[in-house]
């Protein structure tokens, strides 16, 4: 397929220069370095400064509250964890004292 890609002098001579040293022509160049960054998870869009923060505490909300959820449903009987370990010690023998 043939396109028109636009770019600045300088950078379409310096990618001009790099295809000759390479032995490629600009096409072969254009289409080995877009087929690399499509690959290359390292040039992958980078998240905004910032926003990963937002992003890693939004993520870990959600799985706090699902795991919450899940103990809430699996729990037996309407007791706090305090309570849960008196009666843990009791059964074991060992009232903590």
């Amino acid at each position: 397929m043939k396109t028109t890609i636009e770019m600045p002098d300088d950078l379409f001579r310096q990618a001009k220069a790099v295809a000759a040293l390479r032995g490629q022509s600009m096409k072969q160049f254009v289409t080995q370095s877009i087929m690399a960054s499509l690959h290359n998870p390292i040039n992958a869009p980078s998240i905004p400064d910032g926003a990963a923060d937002t992003v890693a505490a939004d993520t870990f909300s959600r799985e706090l509250a699902t795991l919450a959820a899940q103990i809430s449903t699996a729990w037996q009987g309407p007791h706090d964890a305090e309570t849960a370990i008196r009666e843990q010690r009791r059964e074991l023998g060992n009232d903590g004292h």
